[in-house]
């Protein structure tokens, strides 16, 4: 366990493909394997450490080893988290800086990765902007990882005897680590990690958004430093000119994959492996007292590589919040070079606080209690500060949301003047209004409806089991409405289908109409008949087609998401097929059109500086129109009933020009949730507009 330049070198290009990725340089797409090549890092040093102390005492401190991870990690970790709630509350909007502060508490409890990992799976969470915490997941999945190697790795070598110094020791003392428990250990630690890759891939193929952030789903690539660590003896006897080679190949491994690997690469799964493994190459063609010429660790070893690999982990957890949080406050995606400037200031924050704070609190002498105590401590202190910002956020928000007590008016239009539109499919006064206001730069009316602050949580949710999960391809089938009426309508689609039911909903109840819903988000019609990254969504699709006609409805009503987006081409041969299938088994088939999406999240547009009614609307032209108008376009042509829904949310302010104004807010009330999905206050309140246009498509007229 000496000390090793190349691997400090391994450090620095580690954090700068994470940075660089994150600043969005584009020839790094892949620069997130940097955090791979951490965790066979850790993995290899940490078990080092154990090994090299097992040796030396004959057993293992756990104690020992707690509070000197302690002050390694802990108080740069809870001064990044503390700086950064704080930063989160003068910068950000409220809703913002709530959920940043949250994330903060997680993570001070190393339980980020579970905290992400939950949100990557709940559809309705998705498409946010990123946290500024989120970067702790990787920490979270290390410290839980360590929760249980090092006893499970003295039980192996040593037998289990628990003494008053938290040390797992042989009954007969004195005696050391011996071949045969090095064999057992290396034995357990690649059965554990064949079956946490195991997982792994099969997790990601299902489930990716999850096993991003799962430690089982991790744990191979800790424990595949583990076992390099364990037979670091026998690679200590290759020749220099092999290690040199092994040495390359490793670093070409982890060059290829930051180079080939983007955002749409299913990770971890199996392309892990290429990082992972080039990672543990490096660092194993390092194993010798003699240094290979021409290896890769002479390069690894330079004093600028070194330099940034000591200060990898300051750097490492300062750059993500200063990207994240500048994003935010700017209220747009920042260039390349502006991203790039942040992250050299981020650099020299690291520098500041690895000199100041980090390093001096390392090699300070601890006395065991006091070293005992900074686990609970630091978690302490960050969530007291955490419950302060948040009291202080929520003071804001009332603030905010109390600053007009004007009234705006009841109901969505005249009714008279509602009718008429409806008639002629033209838009709802309403929205011809809000489109005005937003021409003429009026200010947001206030209050809104629903209030900013419960905007993400204004949505309809299924009873349980009512819709399937992710990575599940069927559910039961709930009747919903009218559930006693004999006249059915089965309800097919994704999430847009999903924010329709509330309205669909109601007409049932008006018209006493039995609902079955076969509905799975994040299967966009696109992803119908063929989505190789989401494998189960083809699966699910013919499921719910073949329960749909084994129910024999009265009326299928599909409905999904088709903007240019979710590519339309593939969109449209979907619903066609769909609609097809389903003429013989049900007596009426009517497609629901998708409005145009907003160009910006609601709750960030809503709560920027200066936001007024122009600022809060989205243009939309016939790309944005393309899906829309080919489905009403071939419906029409097929005798398909259509509903167009453009003028609800849509209107054009000039019969010249085919460009569409969508206001966010129309009658006081905010239409989405987020770029895509309607809230559910005014998805009910269009419940009249809906029936209408429903009946029109079913009777015609």
């Amino acid at each position: 366990m000496r000390h090793r330049d190349d691997i400090q070198g391994l450090r620095a290009i580690a954090v700068l493909l994470v940075v660089l990725d994150h600043a969005g340089v584009g020839f790094l797409k892949g620069g997130y394997v940097g955090v791979d090549v951490f965790f066979v890092l850790s993995g290899f040093l940490i078990t080092g450490i154990l090994l090299a102390g097992a040796g030396k005492r004959g057993y293992v401190s756990l104690s020992n080893f707690y509070v000197r991870r302690a002050r390694r990690i802990l108080p740069a970790a809870a001064l990044t988290l503390i700086a950064t709630d704080i930063a989160a509350y003068h910068l950000l909007n409220f809703v913002r800086a709530r959920q940043a502060v949250t994330d903060s508490i997680w993570a001070s409890f190393f339980a980020a990765n579970v905290r992400f990992a939950r949100e990557g799976t709940d559809y309705f969470a998705q498409g946010q902007p990123l946290s500024p915490i989120q970067h702790f997941w990787s920490l979270a999945v290390e410290e839980q990882f360590y929760l249980v190697w090092p006893g499970l790795l003295s039980l192996v070598l040593f037998g289990f005897v628990l003494t008053r110094r938290l040390a797992v020791r042989r009954p007969q003392s004195g005696q050391g680590v011996t071949r045969q428990g090095i064999r057992r250990l290396l034995v357990v630690i690649i059965l554990i990690s064949a079956a946490s890759l195991a997982w792994s891939v099969q997790y990601t193929r299902t489930t990716p958004a999850a096993a991003y952030f799962s430690t089982a789903a991790r744990a191979w690539e800790l424990g595949l430093g583990a076992a390099l660590a364990i037979g670091a003896s026998s690679l200590m006897r290759a020749p220099a000119v092999l290690r040199a080679l092994i040495g390359w190949l490793g670093f070409i491994c982890i060059a290829c994959a930051a180079v080939l690997y983007s955002d749409g690469t299913p990770f971890p799964g199996y392309a892990a492996l290429l990082p992972a493994l080039g990672a543990a190459l490096v660092i194993g063609a390092g194993i010798s007292d003699q240094e290979a010429r021409l290896g890769v660790g002479r390069l690894l070893g330079l004093r600028p590589f070194r330099y940034v690999g000591d200060r990898s982990y300051a750097y490492y957890l300062w750059h993500w919040p200063v990207l994240i949080i500048a994003v935010q406050y700017e209220g747009h995606e920042l260039s390349v070079g502006v991203k790039l400037l942040l992250a050299l200031g981020a650099f020299a924050l690291s520098i500041v606080s690895y000199g100041l704070f980090e390093n001096p609190i390392r090699q300070m002498r601890w006395p065991a209690p006091a070293g005992a105590l900074l686990w609970p401590a630091s978690a302490a202190i960050v969530f007291v500060v955490a419950v302060l910002t948040l009291g202080a956020i929520d003071d804001k928000a009332a603030r905010v949301e109390a600053a007009s007590a004007a009234v705006r008016p009841a109901g969505l239009a005249d009714p008279a003047a509602a009718d008429a539109a409806r008639a002629n499919s033209k838009p709802l006064p309403a929205v011809v209004a809000a489109v005005r206001a937003a021409r003429r730069g009026d200010p947001l009316p206030s209050p809104l409806t629903p209030p900013v602050g419960n905007l993400l949580k204004d949505v309809w949710f299924f009873p349980s089991g009512c819709t399937p999960g992710d990575g599940e391809t069927s559910s039961k089938i709930c009747r919903m409405g009218d559930a006693a009426s004999a006249k059915t309508i089965v309800v097919i689609g994704d999430s847009h289908a999903w924010h329709w039911m509330p309205t669909i909903l109601a007409m049932a109840g008006k018209d006493s109409w039995a609902i079955l819903p076969l509905v799975k988000s994040a299967c966009a019609p696109a992803s119908w008949l063929r989505f190789p990254m989401k494998p189960e969504c083809p699966a699910w699709y013919e499921w719910a087609k073949a329960q749909a006609q084994s129910l024999h409805p009265d009326v299928t009503l599909i409905a999904g998401a088709w903007d240019a987006a979710h590519v339309p081409n593939d969109a449209i041969p979907a619903v066609a097929a769909l609609t097809t299938a389903m003429k013989r088994f049900s007596k009426s088939v009517i497609v629901v059109g998708d409005p145009p999406p907003q160009s910006r999240q609601p709750v960030d547009c809503l709560l920027s500086q200066h936001a007024t009614m122009r600022t809060c609307t989205s243009k939309a032209d016939k790309v944005q129109l393309h899906g829309d108008l080919q489905i009403s376009a071939a419906a029409r042509k097929h005798g398909i009933g259509f509903i167009d829904t453009t003028g609800w949310f849509c209107a054009r302010p000039s019969p010249k020009k085919f460009i569409y104004l969508c206001p966010l807010v129309i009658n006081g009330t905010i239409t989405r949730r987020d770029l895509g999905h309607i809230t559910q206050t005014y998805s009910l309140e269009l419940a009249a507009p809906f029936r209408a246009a429903f009946r029109r498509a079913l009777f015609g007229g």
